[in-house]
């Protein structure tokens, strides 16, 4: 199941929980797939104040009460490759991101 924009935009600062309904953090921003413009990824805000930002792939995530759940361990989100959350998200970071979490680009892309 894929999650739409409109759901998207009624979550912002929902909680993001990982694949045993453990709390990561707030869902942060919307990024998009370079390839295909539709909406690919969101960032978790983690740590003291969420000032850590972590990528993750909405193609595998599922809303289930109101929150985003990953089918992902805390720790595996949390050691996701470091990425700059300000501006763009290049393609050789989606790219490492893509082969990181083991989904395929454009894979599930929300419409």
């Amino acid at each position: 199941m894929t999650i739409s924009q409109e759901e998207l935009e009624a979550l912002y600062d929902a909680e993001v929980v990982d694949q045993d309904g453990e709390k990561v953090g707030a869902l942060g921003q919307v990024y998009v797939d370079n390839a295909t413009g539709e909406a690919a990824w969101v960032t978790v805000r983690t740590g003291w104040f969420g000032g850590r930002k972590i990528f993750v792939p909405l193609a595998t995530a599922e809303l289930v009460d109101g929150q985003v759940r990953v089918p992902y361990s805390s720790a595996m989100i949390k050691d996701a490759p470091e990425v700059d959350t300000k501006g763009h998200l290049s393609e050789n970071d989606e790219h490492d991101l893509y082969d990181y979490y083991a989904v395929e680009q454009g894979e599930g892309s929300a419409d």
